[in-house]
Formats: structure tokens, sequence, C-alpha cells
């Protein structure tokens, strides 16, 4: 009589991961399980978000023109290059016999530089429009015709350069460490999920050289949001990470948006009483103007360090005297800047 088969168990989830329930399966399904990701919901003003993705669409248009641009120029010079190296003499054509050394030396120089400086722009630079506008399953520009700008966006980010096996201790030469214990979980995790600079920045601002923004599964979550097939809450600041074999294994998620519940209402609660006290006063405008000048502040490269904060007080108070308002009265009266976001 032939032995029942034994069933595949699932792999212990090592802490503070558990989990991820079914009804994420509609989107994790659609994730590559090498990876790790941080989904999140930005709560930056949509006019913020389109002001801030309107600076790579216009690099990126600038740099398509002058790449087409090149192409369109230097396209029948590479034509009579390859015709003179197949034997048609043509302009291209050096003649050793016409030319001093000196002259030969020059032009292949000034050759090897137009080589270089075409293959960096077809290479290196015509790479970045092409992923900005046109590369599947997902980009940038798809993902706005798709979902527009919102107030409340979903943002998933996936680990660049490292990944599951890393953050669980499986990767070769690691530590064998998992979880909360992994290097990675320290250096990689935990400085991405940092309230403070997902206060700061925008999710669009958030790519570096650790994540990078996964667009097709943002527009995937969009859409299951809108559907009320996916709840909202169980994105708000969560990291993902598939735990296991292709066979036994599952999604496991980390909640932890419930680390800083407590410093975003007091953030909430100071951005109330601030515009509060602005619109009593008449001057609602000048909450705005304020929430502009520090989130264009915040996002500058470099980080939104104390000298920044320092400066921007400085350019916020000369905005509230231009229209008759004591700045340093009216930050005493809401009880200073402690706990208001990106200060």
């Amino acid at each position: 009589m032939p032995k029942p088969s034994k069933r595949a168990e699932k792999p212990s989830i090592p802490p503070p991961f558990s989990a991820a329930p079914t009804s994420l399966l509609p989107l994790l399904t659609t994730l590559d399980k090498e990876s790790v990701y941080i989904t999140h919901i930005d709560t930056h003003p949509a006019w913020f978000k389109r002001r801030v993705f309107s600076v790579p669409v216009v690099l990126n248009l600038v740099i398509a023109v002058a790449v087409l641009w090149r192409i369109y120029v230097q396209a029948p010079w590479y034509w009579a290059l390859l015709m003179s190296f197949l034997g048609n003499h043509n302009s291209t054509t050096i003649f050793f016999a016409r030319n001093t050394w000196g002259q030969i030396v020059k032009k292949v120089v000034v050759r090897a530089l137009a080589f270089l400086v075409d293959w960096a722009l077809v290479r290196i630079v015509g790479p970045w429009p092409w992923s900005f506008f046109l590369e599947l399953p997902g980009n940038p520009v798809l993902w706005r015709l798709k979902t527009g700008f919102r107030d409340e966006e979903v943002y998933v980010r996936e680990s660049r350069g490292w990944g599951a096996k890393d953050l669980l201790g499986e990767a070769e030469g690691s530590t064998g460490k998992a979880g909360e214990d992994s290097p990675f979980f320290k250096t990689r995790i935990l400085p991405a999920v940092d309230a403070k600079r997902l206060r700061e920045k925008t999710g669009y601002m958030l790519m570096d050289k650790d994540f990078d923004l996964q667009f097709a599964a943002m527009t995937k979550a969009a859409q299951l949001v809108d559907k009320k097939e996916v709840a909202s809450d169980l994105l708000r600041k969560a990291v993902f990470v598939w735990v296991g074999t292709e066979e036994a294994g599952q999604w496991a998620m980390w909640n932890c948006w419930e680390l800083d519940e407590g410093s975003d209402m007091e953030a909430r609660k100071k951005i109330v009483l601030f515009k509060d006290r602005l619109t009593a006063m008449g001057k609602e405008n000048l909450f705005f103007k304020w929430v502009e000048l520090v989130q264009y502040e915040s996002s500058v490269p470099g980080g939104f360090t104390q000298e920044r904060q320092v400066a921007t007080a400085q350019k916020a108070k000369e905005l509230f005297e231009v229209q008759g308002v004591d700045f340093e009265a009216f930050i005493q009266d809401i009880g200073g800047l402690q706990g208001m976001p990106g200060m």
C-alpha cells in the first residue's frame, strides 16, 4: 500500500513579521518573491505631487528630444563611416598618404570622443526617458494616467540590490540572522519606514540606492483600493517578504505603522491648530503658503537638516510679516514648532 505523501510544511516566520492576510493576495501575487516590498499611503496634497512630478516629466522630455536630435544628426555620419569601412570612399575616409600623423591622430581622437558621447547618450542617458514613458509593465507616466493625482496615494517600493534572502539570512555568506535580527532590517528597512522621512518627502522622491518604486504594483494597488477589494489600512505602512520556497512558502508582513500612530496623531492635531488659528485671523491662504514652503525646502537634495529647518523658519517669518502677522508671537501662541511635520 503506497504511503501518503507528506504535505510540505510552511516555514516559520521571523519576528516582527506575521502571515499576510489572504485579502492582500490579489496584489501580492503580482510581486516578485525574490524582493522585499514596502507600502505606504502618501498624504501629501495632490497639488504638491503634481508639481513634484512635473520636474521629471520636463527633464525626460528634454533628454528624449536631445537623444532623438543627436540620432537624426549623427545617423548619416555613421552610415558614411560604415560605407567607408566597406570600401566605398567618402568624406569620412582617412587617406594615410594625404595626411600627416598629427592630422590622423586628431581625426581619430575626435571620432573616439564622438563615439563616447553617442554611446553615453544611447546606453546611459537614453534609457531614462524610455523607462519613464514606455517601460512595461509599469512606468511613471502610465501610473499617473491610470491613477491621476490624489491626496492619498498608495506607494509600493521594491528592494534594489538586495532581497528576501538577505533579510531572511538565507543569502550566501550572510550571518544567518533573520527578520528584526538581520542587519538588513536595521540598515535598509528601518530607515525606509521612518515616520519623519515619510512626512518630509512625497513618495515619488523616496527612490534611492536601496529601494525603487514599483509602478505596476502601485497601479494595481490603487485599482484594488478603488474597487474596495483591498482595504487601504492594510497598505498604510507595511513591509512584505516571501518566506519559504516557491512550493512551500507564504507572504509575510510587518504592520509598522502601528509604531508611530501616536506621533502621527500629535502631528495632525498640530496642523489643525496651525490652520484654525490662521483661518480665524482671515489668513487661511498663509497656511497653504507655509505648507508649500516646507514641502519644497524638505524635498531639496541633501536632506532637511537642522540648518535648513532654521533657514526655512526664517523664510516663513518673512512670509508672515509680509501679510502683517507676527510670526514669533503666532508660533508661541500655538506652543512652538515642535511636532510640526517637517520641523
